[in-house]
């Protein structure tokens, strides 16, 4: 994870999008769809189907697979998965009412999916869906503040990574990416952000918080223990303030 800088970012000037991958595998995921809702057509109970992921947004690279949210009849929900033409497809069956329940609850991944999904087997019940998962999606989740004891584990850990910085200690990569993952969550959370899957987190900071996503970017890629450290503490500052140890109490909870 530390080393050489991957080329399509720039450590000096911010994070940059990376390389346009080549068509060839996106492509490959789009043959490979018209197969994938036959097979779902045939499911008895199933009566809509929204396409998700990378691949519905056009970002699909060779490892990349289909991702499929269905409206089932009844009061069952599952998963399954299986291959076309080689493609990995997983598929998650829902009856409408579990999806808004799901939606009730703030459930970031089915919202940002149902938001962002390309609608493939169309039905008024999935239309009105991806519509409500686009209002809740812009207008964005509640921020969560950090409890004083997530301040305090996020604290812990940097200077857990600051030992090993001194010592030029090898585990101070491992130890300082565990670190900063914890950060970033808490960010996305504090800030009332809709949350990305890592591989898409310094893209998005860069969109959001660019500082921030230059800081995570130089805890990956630095050589240096101490370049890295530097990184991670002022990563944590932007979510902390500062790296003191303060008083607190979480609720007593009655046990049973």
């Amino acid at each position: 994870m530390c080393g050489a800088p991957d080329p399509g970012l720039n450590v000096t000037r911010g994070v940059q999008a990376p390389e346009p991958q080549t068509s060839s595998a996106q492509a490959r995921l789009e043959a490979a769809l018209p197969a994938a809702l036959e097979r779902l057509r045939s499911t008895p109970g199933v009566y809509a189907a929204l396409w998700c992921g990378s691949a519905s947004r056009g970002e699909a690279n060779e490892y990349s697979d289909l991702d499929v949210h269905v409206l089932v009849e009844g009061d069952r929900r599952w998963r399954s998965n299986f291959t076309v033409a080689g493609v990995p497809v997983e598929v998650f069956h829902n009856p409408a009412r579990k999806v808004r329940a799901m939606f009730a609850a703030g459930d970031a991944a089915t919202i940002t999916m149902y938001a962002q999904g390309r609608v493939v087997w169309e039905h008024p019940e999935l239309d009105a869906l991806v519509a409500e998962a686009r209002a809740l999606y812009v207008a964005g989740p509640a921020p969560r503040p950090l409890t004083p004891q997530a301040r305090h584990a996020l604290i812990d850990e940097l200077l857990d990574a600051r030992a090993l910085a001194t010592g030029s200690d090898p585990r101070h990569v491992l130890v300082a990416v565990g670190a900063a993952h914890g950060v970033v969550e808490g960010l996305y959370a504090t800030r009332g952000w809709w949350g990305v899957k890592r591989e898409r987190w310094l893209a998005d900071l860069q969109e959001r918080e660019p500082g921030a996503a230059q800081e995570v970017l130089d805890v990956l890629t630095a050589a240096e223990a101490r370049v890295r450290q530097a990184a991670l503490e002022a990563l944590t500052r932007r979510l902390t303030g500062d790296l003191q140890y303060r008083d607190g109490q979480s609720e007593p909870q009655r046990v049973e």
